[in-house]
């Protein structure tokens, strides 16, 4: 641990924590999730910024072998677990076989694995189904993964083990207490393996109020939070003394999915008349300035995997009606072709926005749309796990490796909220994965992209970036130059007082 300099960072958060433990069930956007990006490590880190670097977080090198198929990884042997255990390849094992062995969320990333074993303390080895030269990426991304302690959890049931409210991990901070609806108390980790801790402590403060969080982190009693500056206020939040904000044009693409499991969705003749309704060129601007509206299925910037010719349909009302009336659904006495819903998560307020724009673009033509906006929990409960949704606007799977979309897009996906199949989809992702150089890998994700065109499977609507406000006396964020890429984006281990 390097020397600490004294203090106290206060976050806001828009939603109160359900739990702890991400690696089990995941409640984006509430408060045990950036808490748990603190509390817990991983293997190693993605930087998802720029260039899909790996870094080392609880693994301090690895060897990839027999083509990409398996992965030993050399744990760092100062880790501790925050009650003083050594961090051992036994706990890895441990938790990525109950992952397996039980389907927990962490399936996301980790469904390739076929065995793990530990090959000593501090040798973990890991052999897959078949090569994948995103498995790291994979491991990386986000706290879905990260590492729990076998000798807290194991002959337990993980649904009402007291660590998931109470949770000792080997991250650079220590939890001490959450008290429901008001706030969540970290400690320094004097014991941590790698950077810092520079902070004496994080209190995590649960304001949903909009307005009183940005009062508060202009008064000073707030120094960060998770929660955009509005588009319409940038400039004016620019302008405000003691504070700043960040800003990064995004990584991750926002898509408008359909419940392939329920008609009309399953019908792709609605499908592209949803496409042609939808006019994102007034979504983007209307949601915010900073907004761009995609027309492809992934970045491209990512030059290796993007193919320029896959594209969505092109906006024409005309032709939409055309196609709603082949599938059959034609304008009752009222107008009326159909009802549905369209839903977002709060978390995300942005793209309540965009559920307006989108909703008065579909009446056009008789369809009449309910916008809903879910919290983490519901969102959980309703549209990931019961599949109770019409129409959602979604984002998540983040770059640089197009193989972080598979969890989304496959038969198979664990995350593969709106049920969409295509055994073209699979095979694209299969070989994708299993390929080593990039031209060769950036080959079958064109083809990828060329069969979600093709098949609609969903519609790119916005690319939208993270402005998040902090006040500059503290620095060593996430996405500061001198830490960008290296550390998890919710981490705040480097964070500092600014000299």
């Amino acid at each position: 641990m390097s020397d600490r300099s004294r203090g106290h960072l206060v976050v806001a958060l828009p939603f109160d924590a359900v739990e702890f433990n991400e690696v089990y069930r995941n409640y984006t956007g509430a408060g045990g999730y950036f808490a748990a990006n603190n509390i817990f490590s991983r293997l190693v880190v993605l930087d998802v910024f720029d260039t899909g670097e790996i870094h080392p977080d609880l693994a301090r090198r690895w060897d990839i072998l027999d083509d990409g198929a398996r992965y030993v990884f050399h744990l760092n042997q100062d880790a501790r677990w925050h009650d003083g255990a050594p961090v051992t390849a036994h706990d890895v094992v441990y938790t990525y076989q109950q992952v397996l062995e039980h389907g927990y969320h962490g399936l996301s990333w980790l469904q390739d694995i076929r065995e793990i074993s530990a090959v000593d303390d501090h040798t973990v080895d890991c052999r897959l189904q078949s090569p994948n030269a995103a498995f790291l990426a994979q491991l990386g991304a986000f706290v879905f993964s990260h590492i729990l302690p076998r000798h807290l959890y194991d002959g337990t049931n993980w649904e009402d083990n007291p660590h998931n409210l109470q949770p000792v991990g080997s991250g650079p901070f220590r939890f001490e207490k959450w008290v429901p609806g008001d706030r969540i108390e970290l400690v320094a980790n004097d014991d941590y393996f790698g950077e810092g801790p520079y902070l004496d402590r994080i209190t995590y403060r649960i304001m949903p109020d909009r307005d009183e969080t940005f009062a508060a982190l202009e008064s000073g009693a707030v120094h960060f939070a998770v929660r955009d500056v509005p588009c319409q206020r940038i400039d004016e939040w620019k302008a405000k003394p003691g504070v700043d904000m960040m800003f990064h044009p995004g990584n991750a693409i926002a898509f408008l999915s359909f419940n392939h499991r329920k008609a009309p969705w399953n019908d792709r003749r609605v499908r592209e008349a949803i496409g042609r309704l939808i006019d994102r060129s007034t979504i983007a601007p209307k949601m915010c300035p900073l907004a761009s509206a995609p027309v492809h299925y992934y970045h491209e910037r990512i030059g290796w995997a993007f193919n320029p010719d896959a594209r969505a349909p092109e906006h024409d009302p005309a032709g939409a009606a055309k196609l709603l009336d082949e599938a059959g659904l034609t304008p009752d006495e009222n107008g009326v072709r159909l009802h549905c819903r369209l839903s977002n998560r709060t978390v995300f307020a942005h793209y309540d926005v965009a559920a307006d724009e989108i909703a008065a673009q579909l009446a056009i033509a008789g369809i009449e749309v309910t916008t809903e906006s879910l919290g983490p929990v519901e969102w959980k409960e309703r549209v990931q796990d019961a599949g109770d949704f019409d129409l959602i606007i979604e984002s998540g799977d983040i770059g640089p490796d197009p193989q972080l979309m598979a969890s989304f897009l496959t038969s198979d996906g664990p995350r593969n909220v709106s049920r969409y199949v295509n055994p073209a989809v699979d095979d694209a992702f299969q070989k994708g994965r299993a390929s080593i150089g990039l031209e060769e890998r950036g080959m079958h994700y064109k083809r990828l992209q060329a069969i979600l065109a093709e098949d609609i499977a969903r519609i790119p609507l916005i690319q939208h970036g993270e402005h998040l406000p902090f006040r500059p006396e503290f620095t060593g964020w996430s996405w500061s130059d001198d830490v960008r890429g290296t550390a998890p984006f919710w981490r705040h281990g480097a964070v500092r007082l600014a000299e």
